[in-house]
């Protein structure tokens, strides 16, 4: 599996913090890289950030923004594609910011929460640029950018998360809500964020840390033994519980262009190629037949754009896997092509789930999906089970919610 680097950015808020857009690469960093996902065992060292990205090379890179840095709100807008929130969440919350909106980063959950409302997470779009500057200027782009309150761990029950370090706190307090403050500032900011109810707390408490949580007027849970923050940020992220501020200008555009240069058209035709059999996934052919219709002509301009010399069409599959193959050097793309056929065969098992993502790297699918309830994963994992399907699925995740299911897995060649 491929190695993580995560690395824990540093808090502009710090006073020691003078001119830091030039000093960043200086900045002492916490890291860790792990093998496995999630982690078992996190390991916590600190470098100058610039000797932590000596060693980012080839590794997914995994960030964790300060909590007190980022801002957690819920935007009603009339809305049902995240891509069309986006554009209207930042005017619907302008009121509850002394700044000019534009000067300010919006990042949106993938869907509604309970409440009918978008999760957002704000910060500053300087901190943006300032954290990410050293890593573009080495061609590195970071898989996600994770607010902390984020990263803690979140269950269905009665308890927030608190994760304790010293002289302060992080207090996750629903799926995509929470907020940091100073350790003397805790009892204030419950009461702030509680209302009328005294909410019992888990706490995770880190090296370091002398305070006395058994004096909280509340139902409290101690969890000790963390040797560093990051350690519990590393071990408890999970992407489906969490938002990733790496949207809209800091979207990961730059990671396709500098890991796949080299296969460009190929993966262009590859999106065409995955479009033909992810039209039908899941819809009644019959009710939607003029909109496949219309698919598949955009399907056939598309691929006489990148392909001037192939204008008939007899089989536009067929052709589409020969291109592919001789740009991309045969076999890799042909596994692609083969995983991507078994999938779609799959969904027509299970018609209620739907892809949000999919990423192909170390000859294996992995893909994001969304869905009304569990049930339609044992559809799909039944219809993998025989092992006659040419391709082996594994469930990495799989979260039930008011909003349905968010589920990811991986798909390998048999």
């Amino acid at each position: 599996m491929r190695e993580t680097l995560h690395i824990r950015l540093p808090d502009w808020n710090q006073p020691q913090i003078e001119d830091r857009a030039s000093r960043v690469d200086a900045f002492v960093v916490a890291y860790a890289i792990t093998t496995t996902e999630p982690p078992i065992s996190v390991l916590v060292r600190q470098a100058p950030l610039s000797e932590v990205l000596d060693q980012a090379e080839g590794k997914l890179i995994r960030l964790y923004a300060p909590a007190q840095d980022v801002r957690l709100l819920a935007a009603a807008v009339p809305a049902r594609q995240a891509s069309k929130a986006a554009l209207a969440v930042p005017y619907a919350l302008e009121d509850q910011f002394a700044e000019d909106v534009e000067t300010l980063h919006f990042a949106i959950a993938g869907s509604v929460d309970a409440r009918g409302e978008w999760p957002v997470a704000v910060v500053a779009a300087q901190h943006m640029k300032d954290w990410l500057a050293p890593f573009h200027a080495r061609g590195l782009v970071p898989e996600a950018l994770i607010p902390e309150t984020l990263a803690l761990p979140w269950r269905e029950d009665d308890r927030w998360t608190v994760l304790a370090e010293p002289g302060h706190l992080t207090v996750r307090t629903g799926p995509t809500a929470g907020f940091g403050c100073l350790e003397e500032d805790l009892e204030l900011f419950l009461g702030l964020a509680e209302g009328e109810t005294k909410q019992a707390l888990r706490i995770l408490i880190t090296h370091g840390v002398d305070a006395d949580f058994t004096k909280l007027e509340r139902d409290v849970e101690l969890l000790p033994g963390l040797s560093h923050p990051l350690e519990a940020l590393a071990r408890h992220y999970r992407a489906l519980q969490s938002i990733n501020l790496l949207q809209g200008p800091f979207a990961m555009r730059r990671a396709l262009a500098r890991e796949w240069r080299a296969w460009k058209l190929p993966a262009l035709l590859l999106a065409a190629v995955f479009a033909l059999g992810a039209v039908g996934n899941g819809l009644t052919a019959l009710a939607l037949k003029s909109q496949v219709t219309k698919q598949e002509k955009a399907n056939e301009e598309r691929f006489r754009a990148l392909f001037p010399a192939e204008q008939r069409i007899v089989d536009l599959r067929a052709q589409a896997e020969q291109q592919f193959t001789a740009l991309s050097g045969g076999a890799r793309a042909g596994s692609v092509l083969s995983l991507i056929d078994a999938f779609a065969a799959g969904l027509k098992a299970a018609p209620t789930l739907r892809i949000e993502g999919l990423q192909y790297r170390e000859g294996a699918l992995f893909l994001s999906l969304s869905g009304t309830d569990l049930a339609a994963l044992d559809q799909l994992k039944n219809h993998f089970a025989s092992g006659q399907r040419g391709a082996q699925l594994e469930v990495q995740s799989a979260n039930s919610g008011d909003g349905g299911v968010q589920i990811r897995v991986k798909l390998s060649p048999v």
